[in-house]
């Protein structure tokens, strides 16, 4: 008897990308961009018509590799984008712009309008708004005590009070070129991480020369979310990140974020630096 019998065989993975309208981009001439992803991340890839989607299977490195180079093909034929569909909460978020329908109708909370007659007289616009929330960079608690510095340094981000510690295990895998490099970064022991040049005070350095000395930060906040097993809203630790006015800006998923303004992080999105060719792809313990 005995066991083993040899290696394990890696983990099998498997990533869906929308990819309406641009499945022949994704093949390329002759096939040549679908054979070429395919042999430099070491994944699958296969064009379902019927669903407009690419699919992308192997190991988990490799599909991460393939999803990469898979989305880079879509931003370059798109102009930009990504994200895959997936709708996520910004601070000061404004609301959707949904076209008037046909005839008389006042502001409904939906933004549809209901009908109404047009002798009625004009709808109570009901109470005032509640201005948008901004992050906040004012001095604070202990780092206010130390007037903001570490080692030193001025920083320029200060924690919202909502600030948390996440309970699930996130991590970074980094690609260069849509090739793996190193270990994963663990990014699940503090409530935020700042990236940048500054070595004295960041936590991930980023030593691309379009980098900012203090490039972004993410970080994890406090929200209530609707839990469908505990069938109520429960708190969980939610990663956002942020743009601290870098010179060269923060890429998600291919756009430019806007600076000084929270983005939700969701699970494979991808991060870029400046100029930086560097990916940082997010992911969690519980990722497939």
């Amino acid at each position: 008897g005995g066991g083993g019998g040899g290696p394990r065989e890696p983990a099998e993975a498997t990533e869906r990308v929308p990819c309406a309208g641009s499945e022949g981009r994704i093949i390329g001439k002759g096939g040549e961009t679908i054979r070429r992803i395919s042999r430099e991340s070491g994944a699958r890839i296969d064009i379902e018509r019927d669903s407009g989607e690419c699919v992308v299977s192997g190991s988990v490195a490799a599909v991460m590799a393939g999803v990469a180079a898979v989305r880079r093909v879509l931003e370059e034929d798109r102009g930009g984008g990504g994200g895959g569909g997936r709708r996520r909460e910004t601070e000061a978020e404004m609301p959707s712009s949904l076209p008037a329908p046909p005839g008389p109708y006042a502001a409904a909370g939906d933004g549809y309008g209901v009908p109404v007659d047009p002798g009625d007289p004009p709808p109570d616009p009901g109470p005032p708004k509640a201005p948008p929330i901004e992050p906040n960079f004012g001095l604070s608690g202990a780092l206010a005590a130390e007037t903001n510095t570490v080692n030193g340094v001025e920083l320029v981000y200060v924690e919202p009070p909502e600030k948390t510690k996440p309970s699930l295990k996130w991590r970074l895998y980094v690609f260069k070129n849509g090739e793996l490099t190193g270990e994963p970064l663990h990014i699940h022991r503090q409530s935020y991480y700042l990236f940048g040049r500054e070595r004295k005070v960041v936590d991930v350095p980023t030593d691309h020369p379009s980098c900012s000395k203090q490039h972004a930060v993410i970080q994890y906040r406090e929200r209530t979310k609707w839990d469908d097993d505990e069938g109520a809203d429960v708190k969980v630790a939610v990663p956002y990140i942020m743009d601290l006015n870098s010179t060269n800006g923060t890429h998600l998923n291919g756009d430019r974020i806007e600076p000084q303004r929270y983005y939700e992080l969701l699970e494979k999105d991808t991060i870029k630096f400046g100029m930086s060719t560097r990916e940082y792809v997010l992911l969690n313990e519980d990722s497939k």
